[in-house]
């Protein structure tokens, strides 16, 4: 059975994730509103999520870009080798209300770390009655 990229969910919190996509060539794309929710009480409307950080490891050679992260069909980040960058003091927010899509075109992984900036929303308490 051939391998396939893949999706790993590192960490998830109500306010940071960390999401890895790894394996062979191919693309994966991160859904805001779905897959970085955190739990079953969380739900999301308009989600914007900003990125904090990108670390990646690629067999890319100088002739071509291993990988590519997009957002809304414009590329945010293309690159090859192996390199890590978090951002101190700032953060990514190009097109932060788009889904995240990965596209490694040789083997790899590249990490985003990712920030919840607005429409998460914990449902846990919503059901309380104020008048008893």
């Amino acid at each position: 059975m051939a391998e396939s990229t893949a999706i790993t969910y590192l960490k998830k919190t109500p306010i940071h994730c960390v999401v890895k996509v790894s394996g062979p060539a191919g693309n994966k794309t991160i859904t805001l509103a779905t897959d970085l929710l955190f739990g079953t009480n969380e739900v999301a409307s308009n989600p914007k999520v900003d990125i904090m950080g990108i670390h990646w490891g690629t067999a890319g050679t100088s002739s071509n870009q291993a990988f590519t992260v997009t957002r809304n069909s414009i590329t945010i980040y293309t690159s090859l080798g192996q390199w890590g960058e978090v951002y101190n003091g700032f953060t990514d927010n190009q097109e932060n209300g788009s889904d995240i899509v990965v596209t490694l075109a040789q083997p790899g992984w590249v990490i985003l770390e990712l920030l919840k900036v607005s429409g998460f929303n914990n449902t846990q308490h919503r059901n309380f009655d104020q008048d008893g």
